[in-house]
C-alpha cells in the first residue's frame, strides 16, 4: 500500500495524554469504530523500515489483530488509534518520541462486549488476561502486565462471589506493578483491599510491607513483614527486608532521641 499524500483537508487529532498525534490522510466510511475485542484487518507502513515496526510488529502486509490483545507499548498505541478509526480510513501516526507510521483499517468484526458475556466467559477471559499479564511482568513489561490485569479486573467488576478469588489475585498483581512504577501509596491501598478479604495473603502482606518501607513507615512495614515470616518462616526475601527495616527503624529512633535530648540542653 502506498502512503496517500497529505492533502489540505487532512485533519489531525492529538490523544488526550499527548503521546501521539493522528493525521487522517484518507477518510473512511461509516460511523462504527472498533472496540476492545474486535478482530481488525490492518495494513501498516513504517518509513525507513519496510518490514517491521519496532522489531516485531509486521508491516508492509495485511495483518489481523484482536484489539486489546497486544502487550507492548506499540500495540497499545495502535489500539488507541484503531478505536478512533472507521473502515477504509488511513492515518499517519506521529509519536512524541519521534517515531512515525501509517495505519490503514481495512475492516473489522466486533467480538462480544463485556456485557454480552456470561459469568463463566468473563472469568475465563480474566484468567487468560491474568496469565498473559504474569508473562509480561516476568519479561519486564510492567506496562503490558498492568494493562492485562486492569482489563481482567474490569471484566469481573459486576460478577458475583464466584470470581472473588480471581479479583484478589488481580489486585495483588496490580500492587506489584504499582511498586515497580514507584506508586507506593497506590500499592499500599490495593494490598489493604486484598488483606481486608484475605488477612493472610502472603504476597499482599509482603508487597504492602515493601510499599510502607518505601514511604518510611517502618512500624507498618515491620508488622507486615513479621507476619509474612510467621506464616512462611523460610521466606528469604521477607527475612532480608525485615533486617533492613529494623535497622532503619532503629536509626530513626536514635535520631529522634538525639533531637529530643538537644531540646532540653
Amino acid at each position: 500500500m502506498e502512503s496517500p499524500p497529505t492533502s489540505p483537508i487532512c485533519r489531525s487529532w492529538q490523544c488526550p495524554d499527548g503521546t501521539f498525534t493522528k493525521t487522517i490522510l484518507q477518510p473512511g466510511s461509516g460511523v462504527d469504530k472498533p472496540k476492545e475485542g474486535a478482530r481488525c484487518t490492518i495494513f501498516l507502513e513504517a518509513p525507513g523500515d519496510p518490514t517491521t515496526i519496532d522489531a516485531g510488529y509486521p508491516a508492509g502486509c495485511r495483518v489481523q489483530i484482536e484489539l486489546g490483545e497486544g502487550d507492548s507499548s506499540r500495540d497499545s498505541l495502535i489500539d488507541q488509534c484503531l478505536e478512533t478509526m472507521v473502515p477504509g480510513e488511513v492515518c499517519r501516526v506521529d509519536h512524541v518520541q519521534g517515531s512515525q507510521f501509517v495505519l490503514r483499517l481495512e475492516s473489522f468484526e466486533d467480538g462480544k462486549e463485556a456485557w454480552e458475556l456470561d459469568v463463566s466467559e468473563k472469568i475465563k477471559r480474566a484468567v487468560r488476561d491474568r496469565e498473559a499479564g504474569g508473562k509480561a511482568y516476568r519479561d519486564g513489561n510492567f506496562e503490558g502486565a498492568e494493562r492485562r490485569y486492569t482489563r481482567a479486573l474490569r471484566l469481573l467488576v459486576c460478577t458475583p462471589g464466584d470470581a472473588e478469588e480471581e479479583k484478589v489475585a488481580l489486585l495483588s498483581n496490580l500492587a506489584a506493578c504499582d511498586l515497580k512504577k514507584g506508586r507506593l501509596r497506590e500499592a499500599e491501598v490495593r494490598c489493604t483491599r486484598v488483606l481486608d478479604k484475605d488477612p493472610d495473603h502472603l504476597k499482599a502482606l509482603y508487597r504492602r510491607g515493601m510499599a510502607r518501607a518505601g514511604m518510611s513507615d517502618w512500624m507498618g512495614a515491620r508488622a507486615d513483614l513479621e507476619k509474612v515470616m510467621k506464616l512462611d518462616p523460610e521466606n528469604k526475601e521477607a527475612r532480608r527486608e525485615i533486617i533492613k527495616v529494623r535497622e532503619k527503624q532503629k536509626s530513626e529512633q536514635a535520631q529522634i532521641s538525639k533531637a529530643l535530648g538537644k531540646m532540653f540542653l
